[in-house]
C-alpha cells in the first residue's frame, strides 16, 4: 500500500507552567487570556510558557552553574518564561517573588541578559520546585510543532499575583481558575482552550470526580505523568484525527473529524489511503466502541482524493452509510445525497447544517453548528487554498468566502492545519489575498500581456518562489472568472481587454 512521501517536521522543545495556589481551601490554577492579535489561539485561555531559546540551551550546557548535576533545558525555559510572562521568579533564598521592573525588562529583552541573570544569582532555578505532570506533542497539523512539557508549580497559600510585562504581552489578563469551573466554561463555549489544555484539564477534573481535590489530582499526575498521544478536541463535540494523505504541501495530513457529544457520531472525511491511516481510524473506533459510542454516518465534504480516500479500505473499517453531494457521490459510486440545508441531528442538541460552498471543488460543502463551521478546503491556517482551473470556479470561491464571512462563526475547523480561533481575520485575509491576485491578473492583461505564460509571470512577480505550474493554473482560474465578469476577452489562447465600443 502506498505510503505518503512527505512526513511532518520534528517537534521543537517547549514548556508550560501549571501554577496553582490554595485559597480558602480550594486549589486554583493560573491561566492567561491570549491577546486577540497573537497569530495562534487568540482569545484562548492558556498556561504561561513557550519554546526553548538559544540562551536556555547555553545555560543547560554550563556545567559549572549546576555543580554536580544537570538541568533539563525545558526546565530552564520554564523558569525564564515564568519570569517574562508573569513576573514570578525564585530568589536565591528559595522564595517565590515578583521581580522588579528593571530586572524583568532586562530578561524580556532577550539575548544574554537571561544568562547573566542566572550566572550572577539574581534569580535562581531549582528543579525541585516543579514536577512534570504531562507532555504533549503538537499533532502533525502544521509545519511548526512542539514537544511541550507541562510542569506543576504549587505556591501553597501564597497570594502572589502575576504582573504584566513591560511592553506588549501575550496575555491581556490573568485569572485563577478552579479546574472544574474552567472545564464547564469550555463545554458551554464561554471559555476557549487549545486542545492540549482541554485534555489536561479534563484529566485533572476526572480525578476530582473520583473524590480527590484538584491538588490531589495534580500530585497523582506528578507520580504518573500522562504521556503519549491524547485526543485532539478542537471544540466541544469536535474531535480531530489527522490522517496522513498525499495532499498539497506544506500539509502532510487531512483532518478527519468526529462530530457529536453523545453516543452517535458523524465522521467527516476519513481519508484513508494507506495502512497507517487505516490503523489510526481503526484504533479510534475501537476506543469509541468501548465507551458505548458509534459512528452512524460518513460525510465527505468533496470529491478530491485526499478527502474521499480509498473507498474499499474505508468500507471495511466503518459500517455506516455515506453522505455527500451529487458531485461527490458520482466520484465514490455510492451513498445518500445531501444538499443545502440538510441537517445532521445526532441527538445531542447540537445539529450540523450543510452549507454549499463550491469554488475549490464542485459540490464542496461545509457544516455549520453553534460551535463553529467545519470549513473543508475553503481556508487554511497553513499555506494557501488552490482553485483548480479545470474544475474549480474562482467566482464561486469568492461567493463561498463571502458567505462564511457573513455567518461570522466562533471557530473554523479547516480540513488542513489547526483550528482557526479568529475566523473573521482568516477569511478576510484569504479574500483580500485572492482579490489582490485577481487585480494583478487583470492588470497583466491591461498592460499588454496576452499569453497565459506572460500573464502568470506578471501576476506572480511578487511571489518569485511560486511553482510555475501553480502560477499558471491559478492565473487561468482568475482569467476564466474575469472573462465571466466581462472584464477580459479570450479566443482560447490569447487574452485581451474587450473593445468598449
Amino acid at each position: 500500500m502506498h505510503q505518503p512521501t512527505r512526513r511532518p517536521n520534528a517537534p521543537k522543545k517547549a514548556s508550560s507552567a501549571v501554577v496553582t495556589r490554595t485559597k480558602n481551601g480550594i486549589t486554583e490554577m493560573l491561566m492567561g487570556l491570549r491577546h486577540p492579535d497573537v497569530p495562534t489561539f487568540p482569545d484562548f485561555w492558556s498556561f504561561p510558557g513557550g519554546g526553548v531559546s538559544k540562551e536556555d540551551r547555553i545555560l543547560a550546557s554550563a556545567g559549572d552553574i549546576w555543580k554536580d548535576s544537570s538541568v533539563d533545558v525545558s526546565i530552564i525555559a520554564l523558569f525564564r518564561e515564568l519570569a517574562e510572562e508573569t513576573g514570578f521568579a525564585l530568589d536565591p533564598g528559595g522564595s517565590w517573588k515578583i521581580i522588579g521592573p528593571e530586572l524583568r525588562t532586562s530578561i524580556c529583552s532577550g539575548g544574554e541578559a537571561w544568562i547573566e541573570c542566572i550566572e550572577n544569582s539574581r534569580v535562581s532555578i531549582n528543579p525541585e520546585e516543579i514536577s512534570l505532570v504531562t507532555e504533549r506533542t503538537t499533532p502533525p497539523l502544521a509545519p511548526l510543532r512542539y514537544s511541550n512539557r507541562f510542569y506543576h508549580l504549587h505556591l501553597g497559600d501564597s497570594m502572589l499575583e502575576p504582573q504584566q510585562p513591560p511592553g506588549r504581552s501575550e496575555f491581556t489578563e490573568f485569572k485563577w481558575w478552579r479546574p472544574d469551573d474552567l472545564l464547564r466554561s469550555w463545554e458551554i463555549g464561554a471559555a476557549r482552550m487549545a486542545p492540549p489544555q482541554v485534555t489536561f484539564v479534563r484529566d485533572v477534573v476526572q480525578y476530582m470526580k473520583e473524590g480527590g481535590s484538584a491538588l490531589d489530582s495534580l500530585r497523582e499526575l506528578e507520580r504518573k505523568p500522562r504521556l503519549g498521544k491524547h485526543k485532539i478536541e478542537f471544540a466541544p463535540g469536535v474531535e480531530c484525527l489527522p490522517i496522513p494523505t498525499e495532499t498539497l504541501p506544506p500539509s502532510t495530513h487531512t483532518n478527519c473529524f468526529l462530530l457529536g457529544r453523545g453516543k452517535d457520531l458523524l465522521i467527516v472525511d476519513p481519508a484513508v489511503q494507506n495502512d497507517e491511516a487505516a490503523g489510526i481510524i481503526q484504533h479510534r473506533l475501537k476506543s469509541l466502541a468501548r465507551d458505548g459510542m458509534k459512528v452512524v454516518g460518513i460525510l465527505y465534504t468533496h470529491r478530491h482524493p485526499d478527502h474521499v480516500g480509498n473507498q474499499s479500505m474505508i468500507s471495511k473499517l466503518i459500517d455506516a452509510p455515506s453522505y455527500g453531494t451529487k458531485e461527490t457521490l458520482a466520484e465514490i459510486g455510492h451513498g445518500l445525497e445531501v444538499s443545502e440545508g440538510y441537517v445532521f441531528d445526532l441527538g445531542d442538541g447540537h445539529p450540523w447544517e450543510v452549507l454549499e460552498t463550491p469554488g475549490h471543488c464542485p459540490g464542496m460543502i461545509s457544516l455549520h453548528a453553534d460551535v463553529g463551521i467545519l470549513s473543508a478546503d475553503n481556508v487554511t491556517m497553513v499555506g494557501t487554498i488552490l482553485v483548480p482551473s479545470e474544475d474549480g470556479s474562482m467566482a464561486e470561491y469568492f461567493r463561498s468566502l463571502d458567505r462564511l464571512l457573513d455567518l461570522d462563526p466562533n471557530l473554523l475547523f479547516p480540513s488542513h492545519g489547526p483550528v482557526c480561533a479568529a475566523p473573521h481575520r482568516l477569511l478576510q485575509r484569504t479574500h483580500k489575498h485572492r482579490m489582490e491576485r485577481h487585480a494583478r491578473v487583470l492588470d497583466a492583461v491591461r498592460s499588454g500581456c496576452k499569453s497565459l505564460d506572460e500573464i502568470a509571470s506578471f501576476a506572480y512577480k511578487d511571489a518569485p518562489g511560486a511553482p510555475i505550474g501553480l502560477a499558471r493554473d491559478q492565473s487561468l482560474s482568475h482569467l476564466i472568472c474575469l472573462e465571466e465578469e466581462g472584464l477580459i476577452a479570450s479566443d482560447g489562447n490569447l487574452y485581451t481587454i474587450p473593445d468598449e465600443n
